[in-house]
């Protein structure tokens, strides 16, 4: 098995670059809400959520939901299929499927996307400061 925590340093630094043109402080923001609802509710309730905020901001639960799942499939080596051209009830059948199915998976997830998503969050308050 790889090292998780390389994995979430890098996965970490692919969601700041993919979410580039995003506002700093707006991107720390989402990232924090992102972090409630894993923390709170789990896997399947935080890809729920991003595919459920408003209609405008589609594009950024997309690129943050293909680098979270990204990091999972480097670190499971769960495939799930091509991602990029699946609707949100297909991606969220996968992740029901592939990941939530299987306790082990879901808890190695869960914490893989903790870490992720705190280094993503503290990459971007560093950049608000730069």
């Amino acid at each position: 098995m790889k090292n998780l925590d390389y994995i979430a340093a890098e996965s970490g630094q692919k969601i700041l670059a993919a979410l580039e043109s995003m506002d700093k402080k707006e991107l720390e923001k989402l990232i924090n809400d992102i972090l409630l609802v894993l923390h709170g509710n789990g896997v399947y309730a935080c890809i729920l959520y991003l595919y459920a905020r408003e209609k405008k901001k589609t594009e950024t639960a997309e690129k943050l939901a293909k680098e979270m799942l990204g990091s999972v499939r480097e670190s499971l080596g769960i495939d799930f299929e091509d991602l990029n051209e699946k609707n949100p009830e297909d991606v969220l059948r996968v992740v029901n499927e592939k990941i939530c199915n299987n306790t082990g998976s879901l808890f190695l997830v869960k914490d893989l996307w903790e870490r992720t998503l705190v280094y993503a969050r503290y990459g971007a308050k560093a950049k608000v400061k730069n």
